[in-house]
């Protein structure tokens, strides 16, 4: 596994979560599982695009809405070919969860995700090398999907400001 920059902070979010679990006895057992499997891929998180296509294929329903890139929502294997160009344009790296609300079924998260240009970009005012620091909100939606043991996203829509 590539361990990025900001890869410590995210495996201690993760253990937080872990350690915050036992305790909690405010979610329900469907909400500990779907946080701890959010946050477990958070600290799994790779910046090359093979790597995260083996993690995310573990996580995303392939038949699950995407609402991320550009204007309309796209089915998770038509974001896969988005996500393609976006790593072709950009180096990326996550930072750790800032902040993470669940309730039923959605675990709602707060992040930043920094994009730094590999070629000069003059529509996003952007220079090969520079990087933008891009707040970020995502609403994830987990169900039991047929064919996984696990709960899967079923449904994403991610906010982003700052690009």
């Amino acid at each position: 596994m590539i361990k990025t920059k900001l890869y410590p902070e995210r495996l201690a979010g993760y253990e937080k979560v872990i350690a915050d679990n036992k305790n909690d006895n405010t979610r329900t057992e469907f909400e500990k599982t779907i946080t701890e499997r959010l946050f477990k891929w958070w600290s799994e998180w790779v910046p090359d695009y093979e790597g995260w296509l083996k993690i995310a294929d573990g996580l995303y329903a392939p038949e699950g809405e995407i609402i991320a890139i550009g204007p309309k929502p796209q089915k998770y294997c038509d974001y896969r070919l988005s996500m393609k160009g976006q790593r072709d344009a950009f180096d990326m790296d996550m930072g750790p969860i800032d902040d993470c609300v669940v309730e039923k079924d959605t675990v709602a998260i707060d992040y930043k995700m920094y994009m730094t240009a590999k070629a000069d970009m003059p529509q996003l005012r952007m220079k090969k090398g520079d990087t933008k620091v891009l707040k970020v909100t995502e609403f994830n939606t987990f169900a039991n999907v047929d064919g996984f043991d696990v709960p899967m996203v079923v449904r994403l829509k991610l906010i982003a400001t700052g690009l």
